[in-house]
C-alpha cells in the first residue's frame, strides 16, 4: 500500500471517528437541553397564599410566582421555612412553618378558598397541585370534638 492511500485511509478514518463522536456528543447535550428545557419553562401562575401562627399574627403572599404543576408544598417552600415529613401513601405531614413547630394539640392544617368559602384540605401538601389565581391558607390550630356528631373538626380560618 502506498504513501498516498495510507494517508488517505488514516485521514478518512480519523474524520469518520470525529464524526461519530461529534454526533454523540451533540446527541447528548441535546438530550440534556430538552430535559432541562422541559423542567424549568412551564407557564408561571401566581397563587395566594396566607399563613395563620395561631397567636393573631397573619402574613399573606399574594400573586406569589410559581410553575404551573408545582405543588402546595412547593409553593409554601417559596416563601418560608418548612420542616416536614414525607410518609409514604399518604404524603407529607407539616412539622414546622417558620419555626412554629407542632404542640400536642395544635398542627398545621390547610385551606383553599373556593366559591363556597373554606374548605380544608383534603389531600397533604405534597399532592395538591396548585391552580392559577387559587388562594391558600395555613392555619396552626387545634382541633376540636363536635359532641353532635362525635367528630373531631377544624375551626375555619
Amino acid at each position: 500500500m502506498s504513501i498516498g492511500k495510507r494517508t488517505f485511509l488514516f485521514v478518512t478514518l480519523a474524520l469518520l471517528v470525529w464524526s461519530v463522536l461529534a454526533s454523540l456528543i451533540a446527541g447528548y447535550y441535546y438530550y440534556q437541553y430538552n430535559d432541562l428545557f422541559s423542567k424549568t419553562h412551564k407557564p408561571i401562575i401566581h397563587v395566594n397564599l396566607g399563613i395563620n401562627y395561631g397567636n393573631g399574627t397573619v402574613q399573606w403572599f399574594n400573586q406569589t410566582k410559581a410553575r404551573a404543576g408545582d405543588t402546595f408544598l412547593d409553593v409554601t417552600m417559596l416563601i418560608a421555612t418548612v420542616n416536614y415529613t414525607s410518609t409514604p401513601g399518604v404524603g407529607a405531614w407539616i412539622n414546622s412553618i417558620n419555626n412554629v413547630t407542632n404542640t400536642l394539640t395544635k398542627y398545621w392544617y390547610w385551606w383553599l378558598w373556593t366559591a363556597f368559602g373554606w374548605v380544608e384540605g383534603q389531600v397533604a401538601a405534597d399532592r395538591y397541585i396548585v391552580g392559577d389565581d387559587e388562594t391558600y391558607y395555613w392555619y396552626y390550630e387545634a382541633y376540636y370534638f363536635e359532641f353532635e356528631t362525635g367528630k373531631v373538626k377544624p375551626t375555619p380560618p
